[in-house]
């Protein structure tokens, strides 16, 4: 008998819930899309696919509310049919009616929770990249809808658009125009030149951080209105603009093995090392200034090597200080000595160095080059059988200092704290520099840490509250089963939204770097949420 009324239960609770939880997603995920529509961020292709992949993470808030819906509104009519009571006569208690809304609250718990440790995760973050990749469809939708199109510095409208193939050579996508209008404006925002043509064209090159959008118009009038030039060009090409597509995966993005690993190692996480990138292009002749150092310490010589010249340079009786060498005492001069694939080319003794710092960028990497500068420097050819001075180059440039070990070689921010603690020239100049960056580093590891605990926390606290609102519903509907099931759903709604926003606050609070008093916080609406149903339990066991 009870498995028949368990069984009919739950299929009444399954069919509501499912119901309810399609209509609501689907509000929540068209509600979704407005920001990104009203920013022209998504064309109409990009459209359906975004709210297709949100369906899915607004389950997370939809979820808790349908279940309590189901909940509220089936057991309602059992308990306003006097089936409830026709139960409780026939022996059946209070738990044993209610086992049908606890097993699917545990079962919705479980799916809950999966969700938000895997399939979530995964689909916000395609959102996101969905936007990314929509930029022709916006480039096409902004001109078509009469707005100007910003491609960097560039502004673009046109009377007519579309889009073509992509005839190859890397082009992602072509989009063809008839009658541009084009601005390039400066970094202060004041315009520089205009471009009017009767037709043009924009290649979109794209890579995993840059969007390259190259323009080509035909038949154009140049303006430049600063050199008040006018000039008529078959076919103009500016310079291509580059636009950042780059972005650092927040812990929102993590599936659970990957949050975990933040919360043990925020150091290795994409934001830690974009600010450990800008620091070390930022200090790149400071670490080979600090390398150097640190060999003519260990070793008493320092290797510098020129890999365009294919020349090897061996300081020797130096250490560092000044504008970058000095003898090292008790010796009056220091040494250079200069060999190639043949052996030592030559040897210069002077009473100093400069090391000019040069940094040589390839591609989004920065090299750490340093000029050499030798102060009344007197060389001669060791090969020869005299001591004749020969020439000596003013400036030997782009060296590098490679590490002797690079096992041993300390990691990038202990080189840092070195030089951040730096007293002696040429180093000390860069310790305030280094400081700030070591200091920022701190902030965002911490930052990564805090935001990826906020997130392990918040994926406990939501799956409980759909067990709870779920549960709740059901005895609410028993206990006021003489009210109207809206006002009942609204006693079990209102706790409900409270969790949620307490729980929101928590998960902030803990970003905050408060762990303790955040974790109070976003479990305070869940025990809200329990208390509620032991009081509406107790007042439906009484009456």
């Amino acid at each position: 008998m009870p498995w028949i009324l368990h069984r009919h239960i739950l299929a009444e609770l399954l069919k509501v819930l499912v119901l309810t939880t399609i209509v609501i997603v689907v509000v929540i995920a068209f509600g979704a899309v407005i920001k990104p529509l009203s920013q022209n961020l998504l064309g109409p292709g990009g459209t359906l696919k975004y709210i297709l992949l949100a369906m899915v993470p607004m389950l997370q808030y939809a979820l808790p509310f349908a279940a309590g819906f189901a909940a509220t509104l089936v057991t309602h009519r059992f308990a306003s049919d006097n089936e409830i009571q026709a139960m409780v006569s026939s022996g059946l208690s209070y738990r044993t009616i209610l086992l049908p809304h606890a097993v699917l609250g545990v079962a919705l718990t479980v799916i809950m929770f999966v969700l938000v440790q895997t399939a979530i995760p995964r689909l916000l973050e395609r959102m996101y990249v969905v936007i990314t990749e929509d930029a022709a469809q916006v480039f096409v939708s902004t001109v078509r809808s009469g707005e100007a199109f910003r491609a960097g510095n560039f502004f673009i409208s046109a009377d007519r658009i579309g889009l073509d193939e992509a005839p190859g050579s890397g082009i992602h996508q072509r989009i063809r125009m008839e009658g541009v209008v084009a601005i390039e404006v400066n970094s202060a925002g004041q315009l520089e030149t205009e471009f009017v043509a009767k037709a043009g064209s924009a290649d979109l090159y794209m890579t995993e951080s840059e969007l390259l959008v190259k323009v080509a118009f035909k038949d154009a009038t140049v303006l430049r209105p600063g050199d008040s030039a006018v000039a008529f060009l078959p076919l103009a090409e500016p310079m291509p603009t580059v636009i950042d597509r780059s972005w650092a995966r927040s812990p929102n993005y993590f599936g659970a093995e990957e949050l975990l690993r933040a919360v043990r190692d925020p150091g290795a996480s994409a934001a830690v090392e974009l600010t450990r990138t800008r620091m070390e292009a930022a200090l790149s002749g400071a670490f080979a200034i600090d390398r150097l150092a640190r060999q003519l310490e260990a070793t008493g010589h320092a290797t510098l090597v020129s890999t365009e010249a294919s020349r090897t340079y061996v300081v020797r009786d130096a250490m560092v200080g000044g504008r970058g060498l000095i003898p090292l005492p008790p010796a009056k001069r220091l040494t250079v000595v200069e060999s190639d694939a043949s052996g030592v080319v030559r040897e210069a003794v002077a009473k100093g160095a400069s090391l000019v710092e040069t940094q040589v960028t390839q591609g989004s990497t920065a090299s750490d080059r340093l000029d050499l500068v030798l102060d009344a420097a007197e060389a001669h050819d060791p090969r020869a059988s005299d001591e004749r001075i020969v020439p000596w180059p003013p400036r030997v440039v782009a060296l590098t200092v490679p590490a002797l070990d690079p096992s041993a070689e300390p990691s990038l921010l202990e080189r840092a704290r070195a030089i951040a603690s730096a007293t002696v020239p040429p180093l000390s100049s860069h310790a305030k520099r280094a400081q700030g960056f070591v200091d920022e580093i701190a902030v965002v590891t911490r930052n990564v840490r805090d935001e990826a605990l906020s997130h392990v926390f918040m994926r406990f606290a939501q799956p409980t509250g759909v067990f709870l609102l779920l549960l709740l519903g059901g005895v609410l509907a028993i206990w006021r089963r003489s009210s109207l099931p809206l006002t009942i759903y609204i006693l079990a709604f209102l706790p409900g939204i409270v969790d949620v926003l307490l729980i929101t606050s928590g998960q902030s609070i803990i970003k905050s770097h408060r762990l303790a008093s955040g974790v109070a916080v976003m479990w305070a609406g869940n025990a809200l949420l329990l208390a509620w149903v032991w009081f509406s339990w107790r007042r439906m066991a009484r009456h």
